[in-house]
């Protein structure tokens, strides 16, 4: 469904400034269909681009899809203000009468002058903002906290600190100095565990090495523990796996593991398979099997990629942990993300379970973050 709404929305804004261009600026008035053309190329590239990054690997189709997303995010931001602008004008021009003729255009008119200015600076402002999100805000990482109560959690425990990351995306965009900038806080947070809830490398298996290594040289007491998400799937499943366990990471593919049993029996950390593994031959997220490996009357605490799966097991878990919608990652002020992810950020209670959805530290499509910083986040749990 999100593909199709995204796709209708970047036609959608193909259309407003393609009306606005041709209607602004005379000289484009007999290239309309070449105008048409390119706009609609605008909107297919990113898909067929992303075909070949997922399939191929292909740095060049890699390349191709950030220019296009960039492109196409910018006429998103911009076409709401050009459209409402075009419509005040409609509003505003004075009704003729049946058998009045139009007047003869002469030259440029003063409305093409306004909405032609006007709408150009609506595109150089979303870019800019587009541009700031590269530049800073995909590095201003925030360090956010949480308490949450885990009912049956042993006193011991009380004030146990996870922290979590998630969506790293190693690779084009997100490198050593990114990852180093977001580490920084899990270290400041001074977590007994590190738990990663998926998308840990964005297409090249090989960068998960890099992001393996780091996660475990800042040493928690009780590890690293991680899942996979669509983009660990997108880049090969097999590579990233053996790439996180020869570095001494955990993983949990539908598997449960206790942690601090001898804390009065500890809590069992639980991790599923992501919903895109259904597309290379494995059966998708499977709880029932995580749940097997440990003792029935621990606590429990689930890693999930996809925050939409807490409606698969509603009241099952008392905390699921969560990532992937980046927090809608270009979100300025009127948030319509929200439409479309009904779990986008932060804390969610779901039927008897808390839900958190970690912005995450890398991006997809245009490398920039606007109005959702990456984050890093320290959840305290608390006896109950």
């Amino acid at each position: 469904m999100f593909f199709f709404a995204t796709l209708l929305a970047a036609f959608a804004a193909s259309l407003v400034i393609h009306l606005w261009a041709v209607a602004s600026f005379p000289w484009l008035t007999t290239r309309k269909r070449g105008v048409a053309a390119a706009l609609a190329a605008l909107c297919v590239i990113p898909i067929l681009a992303r075909w070949f990054v997922v399939h191929w690997h292909s740095q060049l189709a890699s390349d191709l899809q950030t220019i296009a997303s960039l492109g196409l995010v910018t006429m998103a931001l911009a076409s709401p203000p050009i459209a409402l602008l075009r419509f005040g004008f409609t509003r505003a021009k004075p009704e003729r009468e049946p058998n009045e003729r139009p007047p003869e255009p002469v030259g440029i008119t003063r409305r093409q002058v306004v909405e032609g200015t006007a709408g150009v600076a609506f595109l150089a402002g979303a870019g800019s903002m587009l541009g700031w999100g590269m530049v800073c805000g995909r590095h201003q990482f925030e360090l956010c906290e949480i308490a949450v109560r885990i009912p049956g959690l042993p006193r011991t425990l009380d004030g146990y600190v996870i922290a979590q990351v998630s969506d790293i995306h190693v690779g084009a965009h997100v490198g050593e100095r990114e990852l180093n900038e977001g580490l920084a806080l899990v270290q400041r947070a001074r977590p007994d565990l590190i738990a990663v809830t998926g998308d840990l490398v964005d297409f090249d298996p090989d960068a998960a090495r890099l992001v393996a290594r780091k996660l475990v040289d800042l040493a928690p007491r009780d590890g690293v523990l991680a899942t996979l998400g669509n983009h660990d799937y997108y880049a090969g499943a097999g590579g990233v796996l053996t790439a996180l366990r020869a570095a001494g990471v955990t993983a949990l593919v539908d598997e449960g593991r206790v942690v601090r049993a001898a804390d009065a029996g500890g809590f069992a950390l639980l991790g599923v398979d992501d919903k895109a593994s259904r597309g290379y031959g494995r059966s998708g997220p499977r709880l029932e099997r995580a749940l097997a490996m440990v003792p029935r009357e621990l606590p429990r605490i689930l890693l999930s990629h996809q925050p939409t799966t807490v409606d698969l097991w509603p009241g099952q878990v008392a905390l699921q942990l969560s990532g992937h919608t980046h927090g809608g990652q270009i979100n300025p002020g009127s948030r319509t993300i929200n439409l479309f992810f009904e779990y986008l950020a932060g804390p969610y209670s779901v039927r008897g379970t808390t839900l958190y959805v970690n912005r995450g530290f890398g991006t997809v499509g245009p490398p920039a973050r606007v109005g959702a910083a990456p984050e890093v986040t320290r959840i305290v749990l608390v006896a109950a």
